[in-house]
């Protein structure tokens, strides 16, 4: 199921954070405050959010419905293979979840949705597999279309 947020109705907080480029931040704590969560990106570099009873692990992605100014082009959610195994492997106990969250400026609204990490993984699957990022913090990656949100 997906969630509307109107960006109007974003606290100021939220907004300076917005208007300020913290997008990522601004959508891991969206979602510790949607889905009752706490927000912890500094505890491991796989998960952003933690819900505080069952342990459940909650790794944000987000991204604009339009990037780049030059070139305009669709947003993408980067996933990170390392970051999926983890997943994968606390979803086995049932205890794992992305959160996929999508900035759309035209429109003045944030969508998200929810997916468990198996789900994801099929979407990599049926998309091609993984591919080399080309970056030393991580290697393999894959960039799923925004159109996942709908």
């Amino acid at each position: 199921m997906t969630r509307t947020i109107r960006m109007r109705r974003l606290s100021r907080g939220q907004r300076e954070k917005l208007q300020g480029g913290e997008t990522g931040t601004l959508a891991e704590e969206l979602v510790a405050e949607e889905y009752g969560l706490k927000h912890r990106p500094d505890e491991a570099d796989w998960y952003d959010c933690v819900h505080p009873n069952s342990g459940a692990k909650t790794e944000v992605k987000s991204t604009a419905a339009q990037i780049g100014q030059q070139y305009e082009a669709p947003g993408r959610f980067r996933l990170r293979r390392d970051q999926a195994r983890s997943l994968l492997s606390s979803d086995a106990r049932g205890v794992a979840w992305y959160a996929f969250v999508l900035y759309d400026f035209e429109k003045g609204e944030i969508r998200m949705r929810r997916a468990k990490p198996s789900t994801v993984s099929g979407w990599v699957s049926e998309a091609g597999g993984w591919n080399e990022a080309g970056h030393e913090e991580f290697d393999w990656q894959k960039k799923l279309r925004r159109s996942l949100i709908r």
